[in-house]
């Protein structure tokens, strides 16, 4: 069984319900509730640096609270393969209720380290006052590889009515070797953007080979900018590349 600590709290594995039952004769105890990782959206991790993810949750009840904090981590409580710890807690309080900003730093290859790591992560919570209140939320948010694109079209310039051929590549994040690897069989859309327009409209799409290459052709009909798009998996960020710009003439 796995030991930890949180937020220099709380150790060992703990058999958390949903909130645990208040003190005998509390009155409006201590709770805690609307935890939200990363503003909803998915952690973005690549193969260096570190990405700081703020976490806010409500702390409630009309009784004095003393501190406030949480955990994320991967897996099971009692055998989670990855976790981190807030910065720092959340101090003391008057009654009345207030909202609990934490912070958590996801450094690649050391927060992470498994590309079986990507996906859904969970939240231990964990607020004390006249009775500790405690609350779990499983699969509450994702840590996903980050993905990169890139996009070229040629030639450069083209006749109008003529085909260009656009090619490109899709790679994410290896977060067990750190590098960048091309990321196969996967829709990716062909995109094109009219100059003097603000809006991409999808072309096509293609499937990524073996090696994460992109290639296709399509009719080049008035000056403007060529992309890919990829929507991104479960585990994997979404990704667009860069316009091309192609002059028709």
């Amino acid at each position: 069984m796995r030991t930890r600590t949180v937020g220099g709290v709380l150790s060992g594995a703990l058999a958390v319900a949903a909130l645990t039952a208040p003190a005998a004769g509390a009155v409006d105890s201590t709770g805690v509730k609307d935890i939200v990782v990363n503003g909803g959206k998915p952690v973005v991790i690549g193969v260096s640096g570190t990405v700081s993810v703020p976490v806010t949750m409500k702390v409630t009840g009309s009784h004095r609270t003393y501190r406030a904090d949480a955990q994320l981590y991967h897996g099971g409580w009692t055998d989670s393969d990855a976790w981190v710890n807030s910065n720092k807690a959340c101090g003391e309080h008057a009654g009345g209720g207030y909202t609990c900003k934490l912070t958590f730093a996801f450094t690649a290859r050391k927060t992470v380290k498994k590309n079986s790591q990507a996906g859904p992560w969970s939240v231990y919570a964990h607020a004390s006052g006249n009775a500790d209140a405690e609350k779990v939320l499983d699969n509450a948010f994702r840590v996903v590889r980050a993905a990169k694109l890139t996009a070229n079209a040629s030639p450069e310039p083209v006749k109008k009515g003529k085909a260009i051929t656009v090619t490109g590549a899709l790679t994410r994040a290896n977060w067990e070797t750190g590098k960048y690897a091309g990321f196969t069989n996967q829709a990716v859309k062909l995109q094109f953007r009219k100059k003097g327009s603000s809006t991409y409209t999808t072309v096509k799409t293609v499937k990524s080979s073996s090696t994460g290459a992109l290639k296709t052709s399509a009719t080049a009909s008035a000056d403007g900018y060529w992309r890919w798009s990829f929507a991104g998996t479960s585990t994997t960020s979404t990704a667009t590349a860069a316009g091309d710009y192609v002059d028709v003439q």
